[in-house]
């Protein structure tokens, strides 16, 4: 029987984020939608081909490049796992910034794998403090990348040394914050000693697209596709620059990568299994018996609840998590001994289904963004039905406008996939 204990507790971990592969929940919380990290982890490793991912922002795309990895660290020997977050992308205003950001993030990237080996005792200390049940789940977990990453941590020091040695600098943090020597250089040499120590990189590439200009990440693509040949490569793009071939970035990308959508948590198991699992960790701060703990877990968040929550949500699993929370948090205010679906908080514009043109435009701009003119001419329909329509939808949050006049572009948001979403399950 669910108690008030239960739902308090519940909450606990429900918007916890994931921060990386280490994480010691990362293998208790982490679901791999429509088995997208074990897919691409197959073309990175035994196929050699480079992967881009494009969604909404909250769709979920960064934790699916820390899947990646973490299906990488268990299914090839001497795999070095490289997150390189593009610090400094948005402020760069030309291309010598914009690549002295990346290649900065890629040694500073390499150089946070070999902090690895001095964080291990702290994650396995981290885990007693569960239940016994999960703890030993957290560090069976923990075990499956831990050996391989130790190895990488430790070469990645000794390499990083090497660079801070060869570059003449007192230690890493005077490395990573000058600016007097050649940055892409430098990346490569050390890219170049790991190699020669015998570990094989895999890079995920995050915030790269926070960059301000589709013509300047395109230059960046162009420039620079002689490092990408070769690595082992999964980079992350926003929605904004769709499927369409036209765009100027999508084309630069596809001459080294495959590029595709990820798709988010758009079924009803993929919601279950988030949800339960998050309350089912929370559950056990105070419930003994594992058993005990994932039925709570289950009545918590019951079907006709997470049917509810996914029809607002769906496919952004931020807001999926934080529509979960606010409902647990009425039904723990209200004294209930579950979550109702009338708990679940919608506005307005999450209820409200779209019209057939508005379905129609929106269906368009799922593959990229269009100016008014591109969708009058590819739904063959009056300009001015196709701006009353967008007007409308801007207004319920369901495209964003960048740009004015001809030169206006629109792009869906997780509020218009979420309504497209509604009125294709009408059907």
């Amino acid at each position: 029987m669910v108690s008030v204990k239960h739902l308090s507790a519940a909450q606990q971990f429900l918007t916890h984020e994931l921060v990386t592969f280490e994480d010691e929940l990362f293998s208790l919380l982490y679901v791999d939608i429509e088995d997208f990290g074990s897919t691409k982890t197959d073309d990175l490793i035994h196929r050699g081909r480079r992967v881009a991912i494009y969604g909404i922002r909250g769709v979920g795309k960064t934790t699916a490049l820390q899947g990646i990895l973490w299906h990488s660290l268990s299914r090839a020997a001497h795999i070095q796992p490289v997150n390189v977050v593009v610090s400094g992308a948005r402020s760069a205003s030309s291309l010598k910034e914009l690549e002295d950001a990346f290649y900065r993030s890629v040694i500073a990237g390499i150089v946070q794998t070999s902090y690895f080996k001095r964080r291990e005792k702290r994650l396995k200390e981290a885990a007693s403090r569960y239940a016994p049940w999960l703890a030993r789940k957290i560090t069976e977990g923990l075990s499956l990348f831990a050996p391989p990453l130790v190895l990488a941590s430790e070469i990645a020091e000794r390499s990083t040394k090497w660079l801070v040695g060869r570059i003449k600098k007192p230690d890493v943090q005077s490395l990573l914050s000058s600016k007097d020597y050649d940055v892409k250089q430098s990346a490569e040499l050390l890219l170049e000693h790991l190699s020669d120590e015998g570990v094989d990189p895999i890079f995920t590439i995050d915030e790269l697209d926070k960059v301000n200009s589709d013509v300047l990440l395109s230059d960046f693509f162009d420039g620079n596709q002689s490092w990408f040949q070769g690595k082992k490569t999964a980079v992350t793009l926003t929605y904004t620059f769709g499927e369409s071939v036209k765009e100027t970035a999508v084309s630069s990308i596809k001459r080294l990568a495959t590029v595709g959508m990820y798709p988010g948590v758009t079924s009803e198991l993929d919601a279950e299994r988030i949800l339960q699992a998050r309350a089912f960790v929370g559950i056990s701060q105070v419930e003994k018996d594992e058993h005990a703990a994932r039925k709570s877990a289950e009545q918590i968040f019951s079907s006709d609840v997470v049917k509810t929550i996914l029809n607002v949500s769906a496919p952004n699993a931020y807001l999926m998590l934080e529509r979960a929370y606010e409902a647990l948090t009425t039904a723990v205010r209200s004294k209930a001994s579950r979550i109702l679906p009338e708990y679940v908080v919608k506005e307005s514009a999450e209820e409200e289904t779209p019209t057939e043109l508005e379905q129609l435009i929106l269906t368009e701009l799922r593959k990229g963004r269009l100016t008014p003119a591109d969708l009058s001419d590819r739904l063959d329909k009056r300009p001015q039905s196709i701006s009353r329509a967008l007007g409308k939808m801007m207004r319920n949050n369901w495209v964003v406008r960048v740009g004015s006049k001809k030169r206006a572009y629109y792009s869906q948001t997780a509020g218009g996939e979420a309504a497209l979403r509604r009125k294709e399950r009408t059907k």
